[in-house]
């Protein structure tokens, strides 16, 4: 059985490496919710574990090209998966600093320059004006995710795409708005990490 399952597995990974959508499909069925129940055990959240599992996914189709060297391609899956959610950790980490750190800015402490208080306030600008030059789909999705909180399913079943393509309107997003932040000044980048990864 085992075996069976190397041999399949390896057969996905040679037609997705082709560009299979379908071998694709049927490797997001075979391992989607065994994934998440992985990612739910590490994460404690239902939220963040279909998050890391659909990157995970998106990963692999953008991986696909590495696909067939890969000798143990269930193994190397979960692999993924974990270093995803290791680094969805550290990210939760450094937003619960940064939270920390407005909040101790901008309410906490009377004390602090104002000087900060406007670096704050340019960034939001900065951030709005971004979303504003997002195209329209990647504008809306990004805003359901941010501002909803909608899960990829969700904003996918309101928009009628796949969760999928969801995720990939939000990695160009985040992207664009990334980039704006660099053209506008050296501290904002690092700001932004902060803010959203």
């Amino acid at each position: 059985m085992k075996n069976n399952n190397l041999y399949q597995d390896k057969e996905f990974f040679a037609r997705i490496a082709e560009g299979d959508a379908l071998a694709f499909r049927q490797l997001y069925d075979k391992y989607f919710q065994v994934l998440r129940f992985n990612a739910i055990k590490l994460l404690k959240s239902e939220y963040w574990s279909e998050e890391v599992t659909q990157e995970t996914f998106l990963y692999i189709w953008e991986s696909r090209a590495t696909l067939t060297g890969i000798e143990h391609p269930a193994a190397w899956i979960f692999r993924v998966v974990a270093n995803k959610c290791l680094d969805r950790m550290k990210r939760q980490g450094i937003e619960l600093r940064a939270q920390y750190i407005i909040n101790a800015t901008l309410y906490e402490n009377n004390k602090v320059e104002q000087k900060w208080q406007l670096d704050y306030n340019l960034l939001r600008k900065l951030i709005a004006e971004a979303v504003d030059r997002l195209p329209e789909q990647q504008r809306l999705v990004y805003k359901l995710q941010e501002q909803e909180e909608l899960s990829y399913k969700e904003i996918g079943e309101r928009l009628g795409i796949s969760p999928n393509t969801v995720r990939n309107h939000l990695v160009r997003a985040f992207a664009a708005i990334r980039q704006h932040l660099i053209d506008h000044g050296e501290f904002m980048p690092l700001f932004f990490f902060l803010l959203f990864f």
